[in-house]
């Protein structure tokens, strides 16, 4: 009989049922993670059209803690490598849209705003309300952001460059960007993640279960002693 999917169960079950199979550090490296997820920030990558750039996005996506990541694909199928994501993917919550308008609707829908990087914006990373939930835009390489996504967005901002360079590699500007809005976000909160409990509760299980080989049959041998 195939095992039940483990979002029937309560996370808290799951996590005593998977918890004793963790090393106690990883557990603990787990158990961190999930608390300092954020989805107060979230990022919107459109039309990214190399897999190195596209991976190299997401990595940095996933060690900011940013937990959710819009892939936008209307020209360009996105593709990334694995030798530079290095499974990075598994721990994101990714939506995949066909259009902008989707996505666009769907962060309005809850609450968050769209600003859109562009080079010489009057508004700053800096000048973003870290209250305020957001989702910051990135575009193609060559091409940047559509005139479509541009006119949908909520504001637009730009990264400060001092140097005769004043451009910057798309996955390294989600870099840069993400760790000046995430830790604003961080010290406007004073705590590490904004997720609440129920939903840290659900993620860490989620999380659980990826690190280990078959957590359904262990779920549900711990309820068979139950």
């Amino acid at each position: 009989m195939k095992p039940a999917p483990l979002s029937r169960y309560p996370p808290e079950l799951v996590l005593d049922a998977l918890r004793p199979h963790l090393l106690p550090e990883r557990a603990a490296k787990l158990d961190a993670v999930t608390a300092a997820r954020l989805v107060g920030v979230q990022a919107v990558l459109e039309d990214l059209r190399d897999p190195h750039n596209a991976g190299a996005a997401l990595r940095s996506c996933e060690s900011m803690g940013v937990l959710r990541v819009h892939i936008v694909s209307v020209h360009h199928r996105f593709r990334t490598a694995a030798r530079v994501t290095q499974g990075c993917e598994k721990w994101l919550e990714v939506a995949r849209w066909g259009d902008i308008e989707s996505c666009a609707a769907a962060l309005r829908a809850a609450g968050v705003k769209l600003y859109a990087g562009v080079p010489r914006a009057a508004c700053t990373l800096a000048d973003l309300d870290p209250h305020q939930p957001m989702a910051l835009a990135f575009g193609n390489e060559h091409t940047g952001l559509s005139p479509r996504l541009l006119a949908l967005a909520d504001g637009e901002f730009t990264i400060p460059m001092h140097g005769c360079s004043q451009s910057l590699n798309v996955s390294v500007s989600v870099a840069v960007s993400l760790h000046v809005v995430t830790e604003a976000r961080r010290r406007a909160l004073g705590r590490s993640g904004d997720l609440d409990e129920p939903t840290q509760a659900a993620l860490r299980a989620r999380y659980y279960a990826l690190d280990l080989r078959a957590p359904e049959q262990i779920v549900e041998r711990y309820l068979a002693t139950r």
